[in-house]
């Protein structure tokens, strides 16, 4: 699965394309639902999830929250459009995603959105690994049901 992001980087092209590209797995992770620990591996330990009214901090709490974005989602598919830098480790994103809903399996549902990421900085990173320490997405909660 492949997703196209366009960017307009104010940061270098390098950190710019890393943090796309996390991006591009990140959301390939967050479609597959059987790739909850990959998606909790996104996160530092202690970070905080934000996705919508729900609250998740550290490895625990999301991984729970993770669980429960499955629910009641057949499949879901992320259409990332646009990423804002706001430095190396701080950007702004936005676009839609379409969900199969298992109660309603022959309508998908369109619901645009939005993401504040910040990432732990790589250098302090144990493994060197990209994570996100923040992410926040603001969506709203009456589209994601599917009435209209």
């Amino acid at each position: 699965m492949s997703y196209n992001i366009s960017h307009n980087p104010q940061v270098s092209p390098i950190t710019a394309l890393t943090r796309v590209d996390f991006l591009k797995s990140f959301y390939g992770i967050s479609d597959t639902e059987s790739r909850h620990e990959d998606y909790v591996d996104s996160f530092t330990p202690d970070a905080t999830l934000i996705m919508g009214p729900k609250t998740a901090k550290g490895t625990d709490e999301i991984r729970t929250l993770r669980h429960g974005l499955w629910t009641h989602v057949s499949s879901r598919r992320h259409f990332p459009e646009r990423v804002y830098f706001g430095g190396d480790d701080e950007l702004m994103l936005y676009g839609t995603v379409k969900y199969v809903l298992k109660a309603d399996l022959e309508n998908e549902v369109t619901v645009p959105w939005a993401g504040r990421v910040v990432f732990e900085n790589q250098a302090v990173s144990p493994d060197g690994k990209l994570r996100m320490k923040f992410y926040q997405v603001y969506l709203d909660p009456s589209a994601q049901s599917g009435k209209k």
